[in-house]
């Protein structure tokens, strides 16, 4: 049987804004969860789940601490299902940049982004580009969010590709 290329999806990973370190995001979480039930679904052989989280370089040595710990909870559960895993912080002073850097530098072939909906008047406010756009703009990858709704039983995909459609880049998904 010929082998087959692997893909390596890079997740960015947050802190839960109620609980705190050592808690992922539910957008993380949701994010997390998305991958395995549509994209990685039974063929854990054929994925690599790189999972990111970005800290400013000024962060106290017990938060570095503990957000390797938060990334335990993606550690396990990729173990527990079988999949290929590397988890790490890096550290930058802006957060998207940082992202991009390492989707170039792990060589990813999508990076997903968990996406909390804020109100219209939050968006309105928040001066300056997105994490989403500015990766959607900038990573030499294919991008993809996850919506989470409030809800957060329902989940919906936003794929966002940046990519020249003359590209001669594979079909990644199965």
């Amino acid at each position: 049987m010929e082998d087959q290329e692997r893909t390596s999806i890079l997740v960015t990973v947050t802190k839960s804004s109620e609980k705190g370190y050592p808690y992922p995001s539910k957008c993380s979480r949701e994010a997390f969860e998305w991958i395995l039930e549509n994209i990685v679904r039974t063929n854990v052989g054929r994925f690599d789940l790189l999972f990111l989280h970005v800290q400013h370089p000024n962060t106290p040595d017990a938060e570095y601490v503990a957000a390797v710990d938060m990334l335990d909870y993606f550690d396990d559960r990729c173990i527990q299902i079988g999949v290929a895993h590397f988890s790490w912080v890096a550290r930058g002073v802006d957060p998207k940049v940082v992202i991009c850097d390492q989707v170039k530098q792990m060589n990813a072939d999508i990076l997903v982004l968990g996406n909390k909906k804020r109100a219209s008047i939050q968006r309105f406010f928040n001066r300056g580009e997105s994490v989403i756009e500015y990766c959607s703009k900038q990573a030499e990858c294919h991008v993809i969010t996850v919506n989470v709704k409030a809800e957060a039983a329902q989940r919906s995909i936003v794929l966002q590709e940046e990519l020249d459609p003359n590209s001669s880049r594979r079909n990644l998904l199965p």
